[in-house]
């Protein structure tokens, strides 16, 4: 899958656009991890992609290795800056699922041990399904 162009209106496009932007604490060739403008818990961070891509379903999956690394730098880093236990690693893909800025971004969250954290909200489920969903062709 081909980046699109850096968008001129895109905010994280700025920021990678830039050889070194001082809120970038940690990046790799494909990922640039730096707090958000409101952090919703310590620690929390975005994690952007160096490219531009809409959303998860049009970036190329060889850049998941690069999120893994960048996922895995941060878990030690707050390990010892925070004494972290664990993390959560979200993200929305489209409208429907409320992504705020379209450019793919995720979001890494330290966590701990009852930290009163509730990353995963009760959903409201099916009804006692356990069938399969028929697949269809992508």
């Amino acid at each position: 899958m081909t980046p699109m162009p850096i968008q001129a209106d895109c905010p994280f496009c700025a920021i990678a656009a830039q050889a070194e932007h001082p809120a970038v604490m940690h990046q790799n060739e494909d990922w640039l991890c730096l707090p958000p403008l409101q952090q919703e818990a310590p620690g929390h961070t975005l994690l952007v992609s160096r490219e531009h891509y809409a959303s998860l379903q049009d970036a190329p999956a060889a850049i998941g290795a690069g999120l893994i690394g960048a996922c895995q730098w941060l878990n030690r880093h707050f390990a010892l800056a925070l004494q972290s236990e664990g993390f959560n690693l979200l993200n929305a893909n489209g409208d429907a699922a409320q992504q705020s800025v379209p450019h793919l971004h995720l979001h890494f969250l330290p966590r701990r041990i009852r930290d009163g954290i509730n990353a995963w909200p009760k959903l409201p489920g099916t009804k006692n399904s356990i069938e399969p969903l028929p697949a269809k062709e992508a």
